[in-house]
């Protein structure tokens, strides 16, 4: 009667299993993705609806991601510098959020011009890396906006300039919406 699992047939297969694991482990590497984060416009929806507060446009704007370190967001803690809400002078601090959000006016040439609304449009999206390593990062970010009617003037066509920092305070390129007509 021969043995099934004899001591070399069994450091065989731990030799087998040990390649095929260093084999299938050698072809999956991390993608190489720069530090500062890169986006891309990936789409824009509008609804209009009424409520007892008055009458709304509801925007949300999806932009796609990728960032080589993974340093994207911020925690609710985030508020000492570089995040803090004010800088010393007592002006705005503008890395107190993350998420920029421009909105722009169609022109009668056809150019688009900056509507001036400061900080208004700015958020913070949440700490996305949750490993606590750094690692590349994709994925997708949705934003929702609700404007009052009137806003911005009727039948007006605006498009929206999206960036985002990350926690090295490292810009993103700016990404353009579609625009939406008003």
């Amino acid at each position: 009667m021969t043995k099934l699992f004899t001591p070399s047939r069994m450091l065989g297969l731990a030799m087998l299993m040990l390649f095929v694991s260093l084999a299938v482990s050698s072809c999956i590497t991390a993608p190489d993705y720069p530090d500062t984060p890169e986006i891309s416009f990936k789409g824009i929806t509008q609804q209009y609806f009424k409520t007892d507060d008055g009458e709304f446009d509801s925007v949300k704007v999806t932009i796609t991601f990728r960032d080589g370190d993974g340093d994207l967001g911020l925690k609710n803690e985030d508020t000492n510098p570089p995040y803090q809400e004010k800088n010393l002078d007592g002006t705005p601090n503008r890395f107190y959020n993350n998420y920029f959000l421009q909105p722009q006016i169609r022109q009668s040439d056809g150019s688009y011009q900056n509507l001036n609304v400061g900080y208004g449009y700015y958020q913070r999206y949440p700490y996305l890396n949750t490993s606590g390593r750094s690692e590349p990062l994709k994925g997708d970010l949705t934003f929702s906006y609700k404007f009052f009617a009137g806003t911005f003037p009727k039948g007006s066509n605006i498009r929206f300039q999206v960036s985002i920092v990350d926690r090295a305070l490292h810009e993103s390129n700016t990404v353009v919406t579609d625009p939406l007509q008003f």
